[in-house]
């Protein structure tokens, strides 16, 4: 279910308002932050898909991981990636695993990405190809992106879990897909201080919400879905949902919306103290869910006035 029409109104103040509380000073709870240390466009587009490819997991893992990587790549990690053979370069990551990705996994993604960028420059201009300005979202062109990369691939592999192909979602099934579209949506939004606005072809309105559980859970608490699968289907609907609000930008509220499950002032159940300082409480499940929220409310907010209040000496 998309989001009554009746509510666009209050979901669009407060998701507004949530955006401005939840900016660039926060970047440091997210793998985006290690990207922006690039000043070079190359550097930025290759380190993001890197970032995006290991966004799984926790979040401090997923930076921790990240910044591992990147260090063995050095100060121009696009310049390394055009470089990189996984002949050569086999034991460049030895040592690093992330979650079941291990060495030989991020050697063969590294092999691929690089071949990419050998072959078409920049991965925006391996993804341009299959770009359609008139297509709704960007589903087709991503499956076409993601078909040229893998294409690129080195033999290897073999596992029951094939790294490389998780590392490289494939975005024409159902799953979410999700470190795709976050990938995307930091190419394509406006630079804004987080997102990078790197490709100027494919438009905001085409993104899809990069869905996590954070994004699923408190879109159902905000009524952008009822559904309770994280998928495709759950993301094409919160996405819908936030176009009633912005049709220009719809995932332009991720960032702000994730930070609220990340940094822990959204919980997986109501917790009164939390709720009642939530700048999304009026248009939030779970504080109508609070039979006590009324009376709570007010004596949560002089308890936290009181407590920002410094002592008199």
């Amino acid at each position: 279910m998309v989001l009554p029409l009746r509510d666009v109104p209050a979901v669009k103040a407060r998701l507004d308002a949530l955006m401005e509380s939840y900016g660039a000073e926060h970047l440091d709870s997210d793998p985006l932050g290690h990207v922006h240390r690039y000043r070079r466009k190359a550097d930025r587009e290759a380190a993001a898909l890197i970032a995006a490819a290991l966004a799984f997991g926790n979040a401090r893992a997923v930076r921790s991981s990240l910044l591992r990587v990147l260090d063995r790549l050095g100060a121009r990690p696009a310049e390394a990636l055009r470089d990189f053979r996984i002949e050569e370069g086999v034991d460049l990551f030895e040592g690093i695993v992330h979650r079941w990705i291990g060495p030989a996994d991020l050697a063969r993604f590294a092999h691929t990405v690089g071949a990419a960028l050998r072959e078409y420059g920049s991965l925006e201009a391996a993804f341009m190809p299959g770009y359609s300005a008139g297509a709704e979202t960007l589903l087709e062109a991503l499956a076409a992106f993601r078909r040229r990369l893998i294409a690129l691939a080195p033999a290897g592999g073999g596992k029951k879990r094939d790294g490389l192909r998780y590392l490289l979602p494939d975005p024409s099934g159902q799953s979410a897909c999700k470190r795709f579209h976050l990938f995307l949506k930091w190419m394509i939004r406006p630079a804004d201080g987080v997102d990078l606005g790197l490709w100027r072809g494919p438009s905001p309105a085409q993104l899809i919400i990069p869905l996590d559980t954070h994004i699923a859970r408190i879109g159902r608490l905000l009524g952008l879905t009822d559904r309770r699968t994280l998928g495709r289907r759950m993301a094409e609907e919160i996405t819908a949902s936030l176009r009633l609000l912005n049709p220009a930008d719809p995932a332009g509220y991720d960032f702000a919306i994730s930070r609220l499950g990340i940094m822990g002032r959204c919980p997986s159940r109501p917790d009164e103290r939390l709720c009642a300082e939530c700048p999304l409480q009026d248009i939030c499940r779970h504080w109508r869910s609070l039979p006590r929220r009324r009376q709570f409310s007010a004596a949560a907010a002089a308890t936290a006035a009181g407590e920002r209040m410094p002592a008199r000496g």
